[in-house]
Order: structure tokens, then sequence, then C-alpha cells
């Protein structure tokens, strides 16, 4: 690959690598408005592209058409700029425009006590014409995980390949402020952009809500 093409991946990596950092979201879910953990933004903003600001995102009404399109108990949300569609329950919440990703749904909060809400983010970033591998992406951004998580742990990771599109997995763990946190992240390059999904959870509470995030991520139709 050119000096070119690495300093390129590089920088499309980096904002994938934002994304997820950015994804240790506390705070109501009654309050969409800047509910990013300082300690995870704080952390990547040196960084960040311009675009990877943590505004508040535009109202449940103006992005999210009515639940009758979607399945009983979920609700139906379209993004402005790519025209794709997620369902994600009806008690969970969304924040859009953070770190670069399209969406980010957050679970509801399990007590008053609890300050983080398990979530999953969307990104599609646009690799600017490069030819891309999906194995050199994932690389790079395994690569990037121990300076962005204190104690990285890669605990699994694999392919597979569905409708003609391979997929690449990763499951790791590691430390972000106060919070211990497990993350499971998908990738898939198709058309010269990489989609990725990234699901985020304290370790004590990553199966209460993988199920649920894993049906947010299998509704994506992009």
């Amino acid at each position: 690959m050119r000096d070119s093409s690495k300093k390129g991946l590089k920088m499309a990596i980096a904002l994938a690598a934002l994304a997820l950092a950015l994804t240790a979201c506390g705070g109501s879910k009654d309050d969409n408005k800047n509910n990013a953990s300082p300690s995870a933004s704080e952390s990547a903003s040196s960084s960040a592209s311009p675009s990877a600001s943590a505004s508040a995102s535009p109202s449940a009404e103006a992005s999210a058409p009515a639940s009758s399109e979607a399945a009983a108990g979920f609700k139906t949300f379209k993004d402005s700029t790519y025209g794709t569609t997620l369902q994600y329950p009806e008690d969970w919440t969304f924040q859009e425009n953070i770190g670069g990703a399209i969406v980010a749904f957050l679970s509801p909060k399990e007590s008053d006590s609890d300050l983080f809400q398990e979530n999953i983010n969307f990104l599609i970033q646009d690799l600017g014409g490069q030819e891309v591998k999906l194995a050199d992406y994932v690389e790079a951004t395994k690569q990037q995980l121990g300076t962005l998580i204190t104690d990285f742990k890669l605990e699994d990771e694999g392919s597979e390949a569905e409708d003609g599109v391979e997929a690449y997995h990763l499951l790791y763990s590691g430390k972000q402020g106060d919070y211990t946190l497990k993350w499971q992240q998908s990738f898939a390059i198709i058309e010269g952009k990489a989609y990725v999904i990234t699901y985020t959870a304290e370790s004590g509470s990553f199966d209460k809500f993988v199920e649920q995030a894993g049906s947010i991520a299998e509704s994506w139709d992009y």
C-alpha cells in the first residue's frame, strides 16, 4: 500500500476509533442532549475530525417515523444523510452525529444510581476511493485500541460471509475512566465504504442487553 494510502487509512480508522471511544454514554435516559461521558470524549478529542462533535440530536419526532412502521415494541429510526433505517426498542433512546457515527442507541437506566447506559452505534466511513482490504482496516483498528482503552484485552475475533459480504467481528474488554467495559464490534467494507457497528456495555451488564443490541443491528437497512 502506498504511503498516502496508509496515511488515509490511519485517518479513517482514527475516526472509527473515536466513535468507539464516544460510546461510553451516561446520563439520564430522558436527556438526549450532551450526555456523552466526558472522560470518553476528552480522551479522543485531540485527534477528532471537525465533524466529530457531541452536538444535540434533532428531536425524535423529526428523525423517527411513526412506530407503526416497526415491529411491536420497537420504533423506526431513519437518518437524513444516508437514508438508512434501524428499528430500536421503544424504551431505548438515541443520539445522532456523535464521533462521526450516524446514530447511537442507549439502553434504559437500570436504576437511579446507574451512571452508564449500554449502547450500540452505527458508523459509515467513506474511504475516499482507497482500495482498502477488510483485514487491513481491522488490523489498523486493533492497533489503535490499546491507545484508547486501558488494560485492553482482545477476547475473540473471527470473520463470516453473508449474502456475498464478508464481515469481521471483534470482542474485547478494558477500562475507560471509571468504567470496566466490554465491546462487541463488527466491520464490513462495501463499495468503498466501511460499515462499523459497536456495542458497548459494562462487563456485568453485557449479556443483559446484548440480545436487544443484536436485534437493532440486524434491523439495519443500508
